[in-house]
């Protein structure tokens, strides 16, 4: 005799029937773009996976890219969590190496999900190159914490702004690093922490050798040592 878990049938019941298609039709979208590429795969083979009509899905999503854009919010969200748990704990490091493990986590991150999730954020409606959600939130962490870098002295005369977008133009382009290119993922860390990271604390505009005595400075007083 077939025995329904209670609980399990109790907590079902609650959930609205348009939200269990939602999780229904993201799930089948999701597998569907994993296994065959998002431009492989179109609304009919969705609803059908998902096991809903068509004028069900389409009350939702307008199109294709209407699921890639929720998808892509879902996929992003852990990330943001963790980052921004991180980002609230009290410092013990400086704002570059800060800076770093959040350049770290990101790339750790899209590692794990080349190429679909790329694919999914380029075909999401309304995508523009370094405009998605996750640049975006790449853009403010990075602005937040070199301009809390030049408020300590670790940093002078750099351009934040475009030092920002030429990260971004990096970190946009990471699943042709890792897989056209055939870069590792370290690899492309200790680029980055070669340019963008160590690069701006030798950065010396005056060449008086301030920048490098302030840095000394604020380890000293940090207990800290590189």
């Amino acid at each position: 005799m077939f025995i329904v878990n209670s609980e399990s049938q109790s907590a079902s019941l609650k959930i609205p029937r348009e939200e269990l298609n939602r999780r229904r039709i993201l799930a089948s979208a999701r597998e569907l773009f994993i296994k065959n590429g998002v431009d492989n795969v179109n609304m009919h083979q969705i609803a059908k996976t998902a096991g809903v009509g068509q004028a069900s899905l389409y009350r939702r999503y307008s199109d294709k890219g209407d699921i890639c854009q929720e998808i892509a919010y879902e996929e992003y969200q852990p990330l943001f969590d963790e980052v921004q748990a991180f980002l609230d704990q009290p410092p013990e490091t400086a704002p570059l190496d800060r800076l770093y493990h959040v350049i770290v986590r990101y790339v750790s991150f899209l590692e794990a999900k080349v190429p679909w999730l790329c694919e999914v954020s380029r075909a999401s409606t309304g995508h523009r190159p370094l405009q998605s959600p996750l640049c975006q939130w790449m853009r403010n962490i990075s602005r937040n914490l070199l301009n809390e870098a030049v408020e300590r002295g670790d940093v002078s005369g750099v351009d934040i702004p475009y030092t920002i977008e030429a990260l971004l133009a990096v970190l946009h382009n990471i699943d042709y690093h890792l897989q056209d290119e055939g870069f590792t993922s370290q690899r492309v860390l200790d680029g980055l922490q070669r340019i963008f990271i160590e690069g701006l604390k030798a950065h010396d505009v005056n060449g008086d050798g301030k920048v490098a005595l302030r840095r000394r400075k604020n380890e000293s007083e940090s207990g800290k040592c590189t």
